[in-house]
């Protein structure tokens, strides 16, 4: 459910990165929501929200903001991208999944509880990242 209040909180925290992506005419279509954080031990990027005006979609815009969230997460060195996806939401999660290989985390409710996946509308889905090789691994 929508709560307007927790949603700019969100949006406007320190942490919060917005990739905003424009039409021709400078009209936003499109943003990603992402923060660098930690994930128990694993620094990674993670995919907030992603969202698309109507008209832009199924049109390559989304897969190409993720594309350019997995760059990001490769130039810092993250260890992976992670997002959240409802269960429900069968395209994304589709999308997500075949189209751009994510998987499900091992945090994701229906890998640490399986035994109740009831209980969760949602599935927590990652991408491991290439190791950026430094200029100390290379002389290694």
């Amino acid at each position: 459910m929508w709560k307007e209040h927790e949603k700019r909180e969100e949006l406007t925290d320190d942490r919060a990165f917005l990739l905003v992506a424009r039409d021709n005419e400078n009209n936003p279509v499109g943003y990603v929501h992402f923060r660098f954080d930690m994930d128990f031990d694993d620094e990674v990027l993670y995919c907030y929200e992603i969202q698309l005006m109507e008209e832009v979609r199924r049109k390559g815009l989304g897969k190409f903001l993720m594309q350019i969230l997995e760059i990001l997460a490769y130039q810092t060195q993250m260890k992976k991208v992670m997002l959240t996806v409802f269960k429900h939401n069968k395209e994304a999660n589709a999308s997500f999944m075949e189209q751009l290989k994510y998987n499900i985390d091992e945090t994701s409710p229906s890998i640490f509880d399986p035994m109740n996946p009831e209980d969760y509308d949602y599935e927590i889905l990652s991408k491991p990242i290439k190791t950026k090789k430094t200029a100390a691994t290379k002389t290694e």
